[in-house]
């Protein structure tokens, strides 16, 4: 189950604590800042990506990729 609850820390009150409570019961949960959670998402991203490109690159390797000529290549641009 994913939640999301953006909210300054002076905000937190008993009440979005009994919502977390509600939620996720005896669940663990994490709490961050918007500066970790950033570089989190950021370091997430950059990975999935860095896996497509080592995929990309293997299909490469394989000899999986569309080969084109430099005339077929300005005639597609000119189309």
């Amino acid at each position: 189950m994913y939640a999301s609850y953006h909210l300054k820390a002076d905000e937190l009150n008993v009440n979005v604590i009994q919502s977390l409570k509600n939620t996720f019961h005896q669940r663990e949960i994490v709490i961050l800042s918007k500066d970790e959670y950033d570089a989190w998402e950021k370091a997430r991203h950059n990975a999935a990506f860095t896996g497509e490109l080592q995929n990309r690159i293997k299909e490469l390797d394989e000899g999986k990729g569309i080969v084109k000529t430099m005339a077929e290549l300005e005639a597609m641009a000119n189309e």
